[in-house]
């Protein structure tokens, strides 16, 4: 199908109008809209991850956890809501407040609804594939915004200046180590022009977070947490130490850490490993994910990239990739 003009305004006006409200159909795809967190290996947590839950290998925590917090009587016991490759290990009972556990190993006694899945393997490999191209796809991306750091050996913020193209979309190129891995940074700030209605941040290395920065403003806004996409392409780790994060990220090579703290955005990661909570980015408002939405084919030299549990859309028309 050709994508017009007009055809990718209707589906950006499609996916933001269903923040409106929740759905209750039973999301049974395996996509970016419909799942808070997706692990292509293992997933370890003790602690609670608001939509649906994605694991390839397997779900290494023995604490008790409770997944799928914000799906309580929004979807029916069918609902692939918690989706696990391997095995569960031994351990406490894990409250799934919604939907089922698809598994193709050992449940272990820990939650109540089962389903035995044997495609696993196969889901797996697929998004792998998918997430692993979108992220390179997306780094392919020419900058078109800045971002000014501190300087002259003093403490300061990091400020990212997002200037949108006729897309909407702003394109940031920063190094980890100037960002994360910084200690005069004392805090991050999102500055918007009038055309950007989404962010997306490509980040080069890997992430030791360290010092005492927060995300503030516009960061911490559920609009910009569920349309600010940070696409680390090529880290092997990202530790988040018990910082706050705000948006989505993308991380297909990296085992992404948080000890505290929190992530308000979508998760998609080769291994997780969470003391913290995992929301979705709407704060306590009712959107669950976009449930059954399915993105239309763009035309050659166009692309969409749709990003949830809870908003983001990426439209690049004849946008310039980096040479």
């Amino acid at each position: 199908m050709k994508m017009t003009s007009r055809s990718l305004t209707s589906a950006l006006v499609l996916l933001l109008g269903s923040l409106a409200g929740v759905s209750t159909a039973s999301a049974q795809s395996l996509d970016f809209q419909n799942y808070n967190v997706i692990v292509f290996g293992d997933l370890f947590t003790n602690s609670d991850i608001e939509g649906r839950t994605f694991v390839g290998g397997n779900f290494t925590g023995s604490n008790s956890a409770t997944l799928g917090s914000r799906l309580q009587n929004k979807v029916d016991n069918s609902d692939r809501a918690f989706v696990v490759g391997n095995d569960l290990v031994p351990g406490n009972a894990i409250h799934l407040q919604g939907g089922s556990l698809y598994i193709d190993g050992n449940a272990n006694g820990r939650v109540n609804r089962v389903v035995a899945d044997h495609s696993i393997d196969a889901a797996t490999a697929s998004v792998r594939a998918y997430s692993e191209a979108q992220s390179q796809s997306l780094m392919s991306m020419a900058s078109d915004s800045i971002v000014t750091l501190p300087s002259g050996g003093q403490p300061g913020a990091v400020k990212f200046f997002a200037t949108g193209g006729n897309d909407g979309l702003a394109v940031f190129h920063v190094n980890a180590a100037d960002i994360f891995n910084n200690n005069f940074v004392q805090q991050m700030e999102l500055i918007l022009d009038a055309n950007t209605t989404d962010v997306l941040i490509n980040v080069a290395g890997n992430v030791n977070w360290v010092g005492g920065a927060n995300m503030v403003g516009n960061f911490t806004s559920n609009y910009w947490q569920a349309h600010t996409l940070w696409n680390f392409y090529d880290a092997t780790l990202v530790d988040l130490n018990s910082h706050q994060f705000n948006g989505g990220i993308l991380a297909p090579k990296a085992e992404v850490i948080i000890d505290g703290g929190s992530i308000d955005g979508l998760v998609v990661a080769n291994k997780l490993t969470a003391t913290a909570e995992v929301h979705l980015p709407d704060g306590n408002g009712s959107t669950i994910a976009y449930n059954g939405y399915t993105a239309p084919v763009p035309e050659p030299g166009s692309a969409i990239f749709l990003l949830s549990a809870g908003g983001l859309l990426f439209i690049m028309r004849n946008r310039r990739l980096m040479v």
